[in-house]
């Protein structure tokens, strides 16, 4: 599948939702869910995020790599952001979510990063274009 390119309205509400989860499913279909504290556009194609907490979220990606994001800004802004994640646990952009992590809460420490590779993006905000694909 291509990666798309997120808007700015799509950017806008990543970067200032309320709540933010990632769902997940193992290799037979079976889903998870996590809400998500550290999320964030890396750039027009992804979307990085911290592991800090992950332990079925983190088996499920090993297994099967698609995910989907949902994110909600108020008043009635959401979306929802699908792709294939890569899980992290080293190099440079471990260091990087490692200092984003440091700045915000001092006494977490990510076990890994993952970055979401953006195939799908659909819009959620209640009204006639709710579930609606928008790239």
């Amino acid at each position: 599948m291509n990666m798309v390119k997120i808007s700015t309205d799509v950017k806008e509400v990543l970067a200032n939702q309320q709540i933010a989860s990632l769902v997940t499913a193992d290799k037979n279909g079976v889903p998870n869910i996590v809400f998500m504290g550290f999320v964030k556009v890396r750039d027009d194609e992804t979307i990085v995020m911290a592991n800090i907490f992950w332990k079925k979220t983190e088996a499920n990606l090993k297994e099967n790599p698609k995910a989907a994001i949902s994110a909600y800004m108020p008043p009635m802004k959401a979306y929802q952001i699908k792709g294939n994640v890569e899980l992290i646990d080293k190099g440079p952009l471990m260091d990087e979510v490692a200092d984003w992590v440091a700045t915000e809460m001092t006494d977490l420490k990510p076990k890994g990063a993952a970055l979401l590779h953006i195939e799908e993006v659909y819009d959620l905000s209640p009204g006639p274009n709710a579930g609606s694909r928008i790239q």
